[in-house]
């Protein structure tokens, strides 16, 4: 373990400016925990707080769909009608209202890259809603998924991104390729291995406190729940609830190229890497959902990538993706360098958000003062 002491002046400054009510940080270097330290003003934090990840399930989901690709299960290029059939008649609204199909079929990789034409207004239209009720909350993954497409897309599949649902139904398509439920599926190829416990969908009890901001200071307040269609809809873009110690064994694993703390492979190498090619020049993550900052990122398959060098030693390829409650995961596959941050402050402000990246260079910094970089 390094001493930290950088870091842990970082996170209590946060805490005790009354910036944030919880922050919980771990790092892992090849396979060793390096630095573990949480802490709350409000409340006795142990380690064991149990979080909604929100987006961060949409690295778990990426991941899950690339395994099926490295075992030529699927590919980039098929189109998603291929696994859920009501893709085939996707269309657009004119300026009168009149549905004219779509000249691109959607792919698996429009999924991958936000590049489908969904949207996240998707899931609160009546269209949707009124599937969830007849159901009783039953309805499922793939029927759901199916649902979408009896929607107008925003735009061309393949044009240009837009954060959405996609990642949901990438979850669908990995649950048709596969043929186990998709919360299932992640349990035995990627929780299981890894000696995850703590991770999974559905899963509220126990979960701790949600905080959001008001003015210029925060107070306690309900999650934000309208991505949650019901007990057998896994979400693949926001499902995920859980522990920091999860998450972490979780990136720990990405940072080794697919080998877990324990020794477990989960996925190819080669195959990995693919999450960190970035898509399109222009492709740029949207700043107000991320905790990412500038235009030194891309967007590659599910994840936001880093394009260049920072001046303190974050490599160009790391990547991640942040919750919508601030929860964050960063993969460094250069130096096999994981870091997860655990919040649960919903939609802080973009000035708090900034604070992560100090917070990682504070972890640099004492890990370059301790010979470990």
């Amino acid at each position: 373990m390094i001493r930290g002491e950088r870091t842990k002046k970082c996170i209590n400054e946060l805490i005790e400016s009354k910036k944030e009510p919880y922050l919980d940080v771990i790092l892992t270097k090849g396979s060793e925990r390096l630095f573990r330290y949480y802490k709350s003003g409000e409340f006795e934090a142990t380690g064991k707080e149990r979080l909604y990840l929100y987006s961060c399930t949409k690295v778990f989901t990426a991941v899950c769909a690339l395994q099926l690709i490295g075992e030529g299960k699927l590919k980039l290029s098929d189109e998603v009608s291929k696994y859920l059939p009501e893709y085939k008649n996707t269309f657009l609204l004119d300026g009168e209202g009149n549905k004219k199909p779509t000249k691109n079929k959607m792919t698996v990789h429009d999924l991958f890259t936000m590049s489908g034409g969904l949207s996240y207004d998707m899931i609160v239209t009546p269209h949707i809603r009124d599937i969830v009720e007849r159901s009783g909350g039953k309805a499922g993954t793939v029927e759901l998924a199916n649902a979408f497409a009896g929607l107008p897309l925003k735009f061309e599949p393949s044009t240009r991104y837009e954060y959405s649902v996609c990642l949901d139904v990438l979850a669908a398509v990995v649950e048709v390729v596969s043929g186990r439920r998709f919360s299932e599926y992640m349990e035995e190829r990627i929780f299981a291995p890894l000696g995850i416990t703590d991770l999974g969908f559905h899963k509220y009890r126990g979960i701790t406190q949600m905080y959001s901001y008001r003015g210029d200071s925060y107070c306690e307040c309900e999650p934000h729940v309208k991505l949650f269609l019901g007990e057998n809809y896994d979400s693949g873009g926001a499902g995920l609830v859980g522990g920091v110690d999860g998450m972490s064994r979780f990136a720990c694993a990405l940072a080794q190229g697919g080998v877990g703390e324990n020794g477990k492979r989960i996925i190819g190498e080669e195959t990995l890497a693919l999450i960190r090619e970035p898509q399109y020049k222009l492709l740029t993550p949207d700043n107000a959902i991320t905790r990412v900052l500038g235009d030194d990122y891309a967007y590659g398959l599910g994840v936001r990538v880093r394009l260049k060098d920072s001046a303190w030693g974050l490599p160009a390829g790391e990547y991640g993706w942040t919750g919508a409650a601030g929860s964050d995961i960063m993969v460094d596959p250069v130096n096999k360098i994981s870091v997860v941050i655990g919040r649960h402050l919903h939609a802080g402000p973009t000035e708090t958000n900034g604070k992560f990246a100090e917070i990682q260079k504070a972890l640099y910094e004492d890990l370059r003062e301790e010979g470990l970089l």
